[in-house]
C-alpha cells in the first residue's frame, strides 16, 4: 500500500495517506480542516544498492543520481 502526500488547497497543510489497495475512487480528506480539495504532491524517494536516501529537507538541492541532498550534484553514470 502506497503512501502519497497530499497538499490541502483550502488552509495549506501537507499531508500523508495510506492509499489501500482497491482503493480506487476514494477521497482524501484534510485532517486539519476536512476538507475534501486536496492536491497530491509530487513523490521524492532515492533507490540504490549501499545508500539511504531520504526525503530532502529544503536545506540543499537533490541530486538528480543518487537521490541524496549534496551541494554538487554527482557525476553521471557512463553508459
Amino acid at each position: 500500500m502506497p503512501i502519497y502526500e497530499y497538499c490541502c488547497k483550502h488552509c495549506n497543510h501537507r499531508f500523508e495517506d495510506l492509499v489501500k489497495s482497491g482503493g480506487v475512487g476514494e477521497e482524501v480528506v484534510c485532517p486539519a480542516c476536512e476538507n475534501r480539495d486536496v492536491m497530491r504532491l509530487p513523490s521524492v524517494f532515492g533507490v540504490g544498492a549501499s545508500r539511504i536516501a531520504s526525503a530532502p529537507t529544503g536545506e540543499l538541492p537533490v541530486c538528480g543520481t543518487c537521490g541524496l541532498q549534496t551541494e554538487q550534484p554527482c557525476p553521471q553514470p557512463e553508459v
